[in-house]
């Protein structure tokens, strides 16, 4: 995973890219039973949730890769993480000046605020898991 941190942000993306699309690949409903199908559904949901950048340890240039993210808004987050000490969720983004609800909207399925954790593009683990 720390081979990664060490991509540059548009080589992270296309990695980032790669991985997702082949777990959409792979998880396009194939089977005509109806239970196959729902398995064939989680499985898709579960891989487009499965890595999220965390809004409390991403790098600027992290959040930079992130659709209506620039340099000031990275910045913004960065400052409002260091105040505040971190987010307790993704739509605590609301509170920064220039976050709105639609923004914010757009990026929750992109973001994940753990309170501790590593830096940057993180694995979610579900509850089974972290048992």
């Amino acid at each position: 995973m720390s081979e990664l941190l060490l991509l540059r942000p548009r080589e992270l993306a296309v990695w980032v890219a790669v991985v997702l699309l082949g777990c959409l690949w792979g998880a396009a409903p194939h089977f005509s039973v109806p239970q196959s199908s729902r398995m064939a559904a989680a499985i898709q949901e579960d891989c487009a949730t499965a890595w999220r950048l965390d809004v409390n340890t991403a790098a600027p240039e992290e959040l930079e890769m992130l659709p209506g993210i620039g340099p000031r808004r990275a910045r913004l987050i960065v400052e409002a993480r260091e105040k505040q000490s971190a987010f307790a969720s993704v739509a605590e983004l609301t509170g920064i000046r220039g976050f709105n609800a639609a923004l914010v909207r757009r990026l929750e399925p992109l973001l994940q605020a753990r309170a501790t954790g590593g830096r940057g593009l993180e694995p979610q683990m579900n509850a089974d898991e972290r048992r």
